[in-house]
C-alpha cells in the first residue's frame, strides 16, 4: 500500500531534474527560500544485520541566496528504485550530475546579479580561438 502524494516529502518528476520537493526549502540562518542547484545520483552502501546492500539514491543540493548556504538531501529508498533510476539517467544522457539550466536558479535580482558578475550570464566578453599569449 502506498500513501498518498500529500504524505510524501518528494514527488517525482519525468525529466531530468528526478524528484521536486514538497515542502519549503527555507535556510534556518537567515529564512530566506532556498534554490535548487544541483542533483546527482549516487549508489550509497548500506550495512543491516551484517547483509550489505547497496540502493540507488538522488542527492540534491539547495542553496541559500543571501547567505550562500548549502543544504543536502538524500532522497533513497522509498522513493527511488532500479527503474526510476535508469529513468533518470537515461533523462541526464547518463551523466550522474544534474545541473539546472542558469534561467531557472531562481528569478531573485540578487542572484542573477551575482552570475552577471561571475561571467555565468550577460557580459560583453569575446572568446577567441588564440590566446594572446600563443599570438606572439
Amino acid at each position: 500500500m502506498s500513501l498518498p502524494n500529500r504524505f510524501l516529502k518528494w514527488t517525482r518528476t519525468n525529466n531530468a531534474r528526478g524528484f521536486k520537493a514538497n515542502f519549503d526549502v527555507i535556510c534556518y540562518h537567515c529564512n530566506e527560500q532556498m534554490f535548487l542547484r544541483n542533483s546527482e545520483l549516487l549508489l550509497e552502501r548500506e550495512n543491516a544485520r551484517g547483509i550489505r546492500k547497496i540502493y540507488p539514491t538522488l542527492r540534491v543540493m539547495y542553496k541559500c541566496i543571501p547567505c550562500g548556504q548549502v543544504y543536502w538531501f538524500h532522497v533513497g529508498r522509498p522513493y527511488m528504485d532500479n527503474d526510476y533510476w535508469n529513468a533518470i539517467l537515461k533523462w541526464r544522457d547518463n551523466h550522474q550530475l544534474w545541473i539546472p539550466p542558469i534561467s531557472e536558479w531562481s528569478e531573485d535580482a540578487r542572484v542573477q546579479q551575482r552570475l552577471k558578475d561571475l561571467g555565468y550570464i550577460g557580459g560583453d566578453i569575446e572568446y577567441k580561438d588564440v590566446t594572446d599569449i600563443e599570438e606572439k
